[in-house]
């Protein structure tokens, strides 16, 4: 059995709340364990609007655009803009890089 993770107060988006999981405990350790999973990803949560329908079709796109072929690139950025980028990912509850990715996907296809 794994080791219990200390537990982190997180910042949600103003108008988001936290809903029980519809999984058990242990069904989410497998889900998290399974090795099927060739990268780790992060889907943020939907508003508690959104229906079961609308999450997971959320949920099969952010899987689907994460086997996008993706290649490294190396850009020259300001560090008061990455800054500002990591804050605005933290208060979404994303990884930065993830964050990154979307703003250039929305301005590429814009």
């Amino acid at each position: 059995m794994a080791p219990k993770r200390k537990s982190q107060k997180r910042k949600h988006p103003k108008g988001f709340k936290l809903v029980k999981d519809i999984y058990s405990p242990s069904e989410i350790e497998a889900l998290e364990n399974d090795t099927h999973v060739r990268f780790p990803m992060t889907i943020s949560g939907g508003h508690e609007s959104e229906t079961l329908e609308e999450s997971l079709s959320r949920i099969k796109r952010a899987i689907a655009e994460s086997k996008e072929e993706k290649k490294m690139y190396s850009i020259r950025l300001k560090v008061k803009t990455v800054d500002a980028i990591k804050r605005k990912a933290s208060a979404a509850g994303i990884p930065y890089q993830t964050y990154i990715n979307a703003l250039l996907d929305n301005a590429a296809l814009a």
